[in-house]
């Protein structure tokens, strides 16, 4: 393979159109197991399968081609650019961009992303957030994580909102005080954890 026949006319090809599908399947393959995948990952899982022993240049120049076929012709397949500027890909067919959204945050700013889901929360519904929700999927925190994100907080004023409060089983709660005040989130963690359980 040299550089020239890694344009379109190649890709037109056997060898292109099986690169594409096993794209799509690195991708779909990732998001069924609930997580995205960059495009140097894509890039060394195809070049394994596919063209291990070319060049890093031509094999690089063929798989951007490969790439961008394979979302256009597979409207499952998602391109989600952030902040920093890499790009991370999922299928939309196990998840969705909000998901996607949070497992980048997860990984970037935990804090901006439990406080976040906190403020929306204490908002929108209205309710407090069970500290454990962000032990389980999507977020996957553990509880070492957890406390070092909620100590880091009370010490910056950007989320001084975020307080804490504890039913009376012994469960903690996340609230925002910009949405609720305290004996009204209070009232509610009791609620969520107690009162709704014995009221079914």
């Amino acid at each position: 393979m040299n550089p020239q026949s890694a344009g379109p006319t190649y890709m037109n090809g056997q060898a292109g159109h099986l690169a594409v599908q096993a794209i799509a399947e690195i991708i779909r393959g990732k998001s069924a197991s609930g997580k995205l995948v960059s495009p140097d990952e894509i890039f060394q899982d195809l070049r394994n399968l596919t063209f291990p022993s070319a060049a890093q240049d031509e094999a690089q120049e063929f798989f951007e081609v490969a790439l961008e076929k394979a979302l256009d012709e597979n409207g499952d397949l998602v391109k989600l650019q952030t902040e920093k500027e890499k790009p991370y890909f999922f299928s939309s067919q196990f998840m969705s961009e909000s998901y996607a959204r949070i497992l980048i945050q997860r990984e970037s700013d935990p804090l901006l992303l439990i406080a976040e889901i906190v403020r929306e929360n204490s908002a929108t519904y209205p309710r407090p957030v069970p500290l454990n929700a962000f032990r389980n999927s999507p977020f996957d925190l553990t509880q070492e994580e957890i406390q070092s994100c909620l100590n880091e907080m009370a010490r910056q004023d950007a989320f001084k909102d975020i307080q804490q409060t504890t039913s009376s089983i012994g469960t903690a709660f996340l609230y925002s005080t910009i949405h609720l005040d305290p004996d009204y989130a209070s009232m509610l963690a009791e609620w969520l954890d107690v009162g709704q359980a014995s009221n079914p």
